[in-house]
């Protein structure tokens, strides 16, 4: 029973907890508030946070346990009202152990393997490349979540588990690659296979959705830290720029091993140039994201919406404000409009970029008119409202700021 909430389900949240529950942190905070209440409510009834519930069940559809991601980055934008210690013993529930045979939430299988290797076995278990990555980056959103709370240890705790990605990453060969328990990395690596055309079988071990191309570029809330496993900055730069410039030029449903807008694991690719000081790539890559990879036909999308979760790429991206889900953090992006207003609990926050349909590129960046020396604005720094304002340029201006 829901007593002073609404009650939600059929949330996807594998797709949503990357754009669509961000948007709402933003745009339907008390909706948000109501689904965490939701989700709250199932972990009572259930015993465990579910991953994509439908009706008035767990589906186990996908894997990696999204909820603790969506509820950290609500709490720490703000939103609060809710049983916020039930939420962080549900997300140790399923981080700490695996859920007894029978259970009917399925939680992150293979995780007493993660534990106690610091990675998951490709010969222990499936998609042990991505589930290692999923769950580093919900561990990653409990240290923080932890870590408001006030409670040390467990933010320690999960923070160091939310490194274990790093155990896949192969440094001969640049990518995270499939590693047995021995250590060893898989020899028979294909960085360009795509798990759906694997008819061979060799990548189930390893990725979901995705080719190793895609699963390359880990956990966008440690995004700093994945820069850094590259051997260079330079070589971060043009390998990602390689990875947008072999993607197919129009909208292609058809599976590829590049640059996906369709597919969830790579759907932040474009901000991690920020992270790297070439903010003038991730304007020019998300401009021409949103200029090819979008339109009104029938055919518009790159993929299924996925319970809005391209749609709200659109609209985050086309305001030049993106965020990083499981943060406070909301990368700075080339805007599409004009002039855009946001409702953020009755405080506007006002964006003009004059000229943004014909100029590409940000010169300056302003908050309520300080400027903006940084290629990221915190919730804190837009939650009371004001104008963020962008120069334009036609140019792309360097910076080398992240």
């Amino acid at each position: 029973r829901a007593e002073g909430f609404t009650y939600y389900t059929d949330m996807s949240m594998w797709d949503t907890f990357r754009t669509v529950h961000p948007l709402y942190n933003l745009i339907a905070r008390t909706e948000q508030r109501d689904m965490i209440q939701s989700l709250l409510k199932m972990g009572e009834q259930g015993g465990y946070l579910p991953r994509w519930p439908s009706g008035a069940g767990y589906t186990n559809s996908m894997f990696g346990t999204p909820s603790d991601i969506m509820i950290s980055e609500a709490y720490q934008k703000g939103i609060r009202d809710f049983d916020a210690e039930q939420a962080l013993a549900l997300m140790k529930k399923t981080a700490l152990g695996p859920t007894p045979e029978g259970a009917k939430f399925s939680g992150r299988k293979g995780v007493e393997h993660y534990l106690q290797y610091k990675y998951c076995p490709s010969d222990l278990m499936e998609k042990s490349v991505a589930s290692t990555v999923e769950y580093c980056y919900s561990d990653l959103a409990i240290s923080r979540f932890a870590e408001t709370l006030g409670h040390k240890e467990d933010a320690e705790q999960f923070r160091q588990h939310g490194e274990y990605y790093r155990n896949l990453w192969n440094p001969q060969t640049q990518f995270f690659q499939p590693r047995n328990a021995a250590g060893v990395f898989v020899d028979d690596f294909s960085p360009e296979l795509l798990t759906y055309l694997d008819f061979s079988g060799k990548l189930t071990h390893a990725y979901v959705e995705g080719s190793a191309w895609q699963w390359r570029w880990g956990v966008p809330a440690d995004a700093d830290a994945v820069v850094g496993l590259f051997k260079s900055r330079d070589y971060f730069v043009a390998q990602l720029e390689e990875f947008f410039e072999k993607a197919p030029k129009g909208v292609c449903v058809t599976p590829n091993a590049f640059y996906w807008q369709g597919n969830q694991p790579d759907i932040y690719a474009a901000y991690l140039f920020n992270h790297a000081g070439r903010p003038d790539l991730t304007q020019k890559w998300t401009r021409w994201i949103l200029a090819n990879k979008h339109n009104t036909e029938p055919t518009g999308l790159d993929g299924n919406d996925d319970g809005g979760t391209l749609s709200a790429w659109y609209v985050l991206s086309s305001l030049g404000l993106f965020p990083t889900a499981g943060t406070d953090r909301y990368e700075l992006t080339s805007p599409l409009w004009e002039r855009s207003e946001i409702d953020i609990s009755g405080k506007k926050l006002t964006i003009v970029a004059e000229g943004a349909d014909k100029l590409p590129y940000i010169r300056k960046v302003w908050l309520n008119d300080k400027p903006v020396e940084r290629p990221w604005l915190t919730h804190a720094e837009i939650a009371e409202g004001g104008t963020l304002r962008y120069e334009m340029s036609k140019e792309p201006i360097r910076t080398d700021t992240k």
